[in-house]
Formats: structure tokens, sequence, C-alpha cells
């Protein structure tokens, strides 16, 4: 096996788009700005694009302290995210709570429009960050943003490949919204890695990625599959017990940077 690190992405803005990185600081909670940002609708809840499909339009940049988000059919919108005051609210996610801080009104009504219902943009509270489970085998110490579950995903190219290979129509990677895409390895010789090393940042492995309906919607055109595809074929070969698995979760726990052409190695 000679893994390759292929891709690196972040989600600064929860069901949004993605951005692609060369490099990225490595942090406890994972990926620089993965996550840290999302936006809750009027009863406070954080909504993802299994709610409302139109988030995947929102292409989220960051540089220099500025947020800007761009979409299709309207202007763009910047604000400084160098200082956001401690408006601290709690927000559902899933069945969970999490703290949150309002970002700041320049943004929500541009969102709201955007979305077609009031909504309004929060950053994690990095005061009171939520933990990881417990079932998700999350310790004590481990803590993550507005991540579904773990800091950090992975998937490899041969497990996308094997899986187009049986669809009707292939999905892209995007689907799945990895931080992590590798090749070098057979279609899923991840499930069975533990730890993995890139350049000086070190990961453990914490459980296979249960998939839902999130990976139904393309993310080009935001419309969701009528046959339930890629996650019905997924059930017919990837299901254990209630879930069916794609890709994994890693925690770091040795911070740092990586870099594109950094060498990787899984154990």
């Amino acid at each position: 096996m000679h893994l390759q690190l292929e891709k690196l992405y972040t989600y600064p803005i929860k069901s949004c788009k993605g951005i692609a990185l060369t490099n990225t600081s490595i942090e406890a909670i994972g990926f620089a700005f993965d996550r840290s940002f999302a936006i809750i609708n009027a009863q406070q809840k954080i909504l993802t694009a299994r709610e409302n499909q139109k988030l995947l339009t929102i292409q989220p940049h960051i540089q220099n302290n500025a947020l800007t988000l761009s979409t299709p059919k309207q202007s763009n919108i910047s604000i400084d995210i160098s200082y956001i005051p401690a408006n601290t609210i709690e927000v559902g996610i899933f069945s969970d709570v999490a703290s949150a801080n309002i970002v700041g009104s320049e943004t929500d009504d541009w969102l709201s429009h955007v979305l077609e219902e009031k909504c309004r943009l929060v950053s994690i509270d990095t005061t009171r960050l939520r933990k990881m489970k417990p079932k998700y085998n999350g310790l004590e110490t481990d803590f993550i943003s507005f991540s579904d579950i773990a800091p950090i995903h992975l998937i490899s190219e041969a497990s996308l490949a094997d899986l187009n290979a049986k669809l009707d129509h292939s999905v892209t990677i995007n689907r799945f919204r990895p931080n992590i895409v590798v090749s070098g390895c057979k279609a899923y010789e991840e499930d069975r890695w533990t730890h993995i090393t890139i350049g000086n940042c070190e990961f453990e492995v914490t459980l296979k990625t249960p998939r839902c309906t999130f990976t139904t919607i393309d993310p080009l055109t935001t419309t969701v599959d009528s046959k339930q595809e890629p996650l019905r074929t997924m059930a017919s070969y990837r299901k254990t017990n209630s879930t069916v698995d794609f890709g994994i979760y890693l925690k770091p726990t040795k911070m740092g940077r990586i870099n594109n052409n950094d060498s990787i190695e899984a154990r």
C-alpha cells in the first residue's frame, strides 16, 4: 500500500459548499474553520441541506478575517469575523444542543432571502464546545464544533470507485463531504485502520462514518434523488446493524499543519 493525500476540504458553514485546500492547520476539533459556522432557523435549530437544499448553493470563502458568502443569484456579502461579540445562545443540532454566538445582522437578511426562510448566522462558542459522544468512541476530553459526530472525515478514492461501479449513475466525492481524500489503498481498506499520520500530525480512527439521506442530494443541482441513491445501493452491501457506513471519522491526537503533498501512513 502506497497511500497518497489527494484532496483536502473544509466546510466553514455547516451544509454549505466546501473549500478545496492546499494546506490547513489541524486543531483539536479538526480543520481550521471547519463547521465553525452554521445557519439557524426561526426556532433556533441548525439548518442542514436535509431540510433546505438551497444551503448547497452558498459558497463561503475566508481570507484575512473576512467571511464572504456568494451564490449564483445574489451579490456577495462579506463580514469581519476577527471579532464576534459573545451574544451566546443555545441552538438545536439534531437531538443535541450547542452553544453558539450570533455573528451579526448583516448576513441575516441575505441568508433569509437565499434560503427563503427566516434565519441567522451563528459561530461556534469555543468556550463551551460539545463533547464527542461515548457511543461514537469519544472520551471526556474529545470535543467537536458543529460537526455531526467527530472532527474529521476521510474517504478513499478506491471506495468511491467501487461504489460507482455498482450505480447506474456515478456520484462525485462531494456527495460525502470529506475533509481528507486518499488514494493508493484498496476499496474499504480504511475500515481496518486505527491510526493515521499525515506529515507531523497524527490521528486516531474513531469509527466508520454512518451515512444518511444527505448523500441522496446532488450538490450541483441540489435535487434529491428519487430512488434514494446512492444510499439505497450502499445499504445493500455496507449496512452494519442499523447504520450504512462509508468512510471513516478521525480525531487529531497530534496537532500542527498538513499539506496536500505530505506523506501519509495508516496502520
